[in-house]
C-alpha cells in the first residue's frame, strides 16, 4: 500500500507540472523539487535554468533556503559541473569526494559544495538544454540505476513545460523592467521641470534616495509621482 501511495503521489505531481498553467515560477520549481524528492533521497536540489539569450546557467531554485542567491548564481556552459553537463548534455554521478572532480566549480556560498554525492542531469527539450537539476547528499550516496532512469524520464516528461515557464518568466521580467523605466522616466521628467536639473542629474537623485531610503528605484520614482505628479 505505501509503495502504491508513493507511486500515485509521483504520477500526481507529475501531472500537475506537465498540466501547470496555474503555477507560478517558483510554484512550478517548488513542485519539481518535490516531485525528485519521491524519487530520490536528497539533502541537496539546486535547479539552473539556461539564460540562451546571455548564454549563461542561473540557479534558479533551490531545497534549502538561499533566497539571496537565486538569480545570482551564474555559470557558462562548460564552467564547473553544472556547466560540463549542459554542454554536453550527459548525466554526472559521483557517490563521493564530488569536490574533488576536476570539472568541480565551488562556490563559497553554497555549504552544499562540501557535500560528498553529487549528481547532475540536463534539462532537454526539443530546442536543447534549458537547464540542469543538480542533486547532493552530505554523505557518501550510491545512487541506483533504476532511480537514474526514472529521474531522466521524468525530466523528459517535464522539459517543455519547464522551458514554457521560464520563457514566460523571462517575458514577465523583460515587461517588468520595461514599465519601471518608463515610471523612472515620468519622475525625471517632473525632477527636471520642477528643479530645472538635467536628466543625469535627475536620474541620480533617484538613484542616491534609492540607496539611501534601500527602495528600488522604481518605488522612488512612484513616490515623485505621488507627491508632483
Amino acid at each position: 500500500m505505501g509503495k502504491n501511495k508513493s507511486l500515485l503521489e509521483t504520477v500526481n505531481l507529475l501531472s500537475e507540472l506537465v498540466v501547470f498553467e496555474s503555477y507560478n515560477f517558483e510554484e512550478f520549481l517548488k513542485k519539481l523539487i518535490t516531485l525528485i524528492l519521491t524519487c530520490v533521497p536528497l539533502d541537496s536540489c539546486l535547479i539552473y535554468f539556461y539564460d540562451e539569450s546571455h548564454q549563461e546557467l542561473i540557479l534558479a531554485a533551490s531545497k534549502k533556503p538561499h533566497g539571496n542567491l537565486i538569480g545570482k548564481i551564474k555559470m557558462k556552459p562548460g564552467e564547473g559541473i553544472t556547466g560540463w553537463v549542459a554542454e554536453h548534455r550527459q548525466t554526472v554521478v559521483l557517490e563521493k569526494e564530488a569536490y574533488k572532480d576536476r570539472r568541480f566549480k565551488g562556490f563559497k556560498e553554497l555549504p552544499e559544495d562540501n557535500y560528498e554525492s553529487f549528481l547532475s542531469m540536463p534539462i532537454i527539450d526539443k530546442s536543447g538544454v534549458v537547464g540542469v537539476i543538480n542533486i547532493q547528499n552530505l554523505k557518501e550516496y550510491k545512487f541506483e540505476k533504476s532511480q537514474i532512469e526514472i529521474l531522466e524520464a521524468m525530466v523528459k516528461i517535464i522539459a517543455s513545460a519547464f522551458q514554457k515557464v521560464v520563457l514566460d518568466r523571462q517575458v514577465f521580467s523583460l515587461q517588468t523592467k520595461l514599465e519601471d523605466r518608463k515610471i523612472i522616466d515620468r519622475a525625471k521628467g517632473i525632477l527636471m521641470s520642477k528643479d530645472q536639473i538635467t536628466e543625469k542629474e535627475a536620474y541620480d537623485v533617484i538613484r542616491k534616495e534609492s540607496m539611501k531610503k534601500r527602495k528600488s528605484m522604481r518605488e522612488i520614482a512612484e513616490a515623485v509621482l505621488l507627491v508632483w505628479g
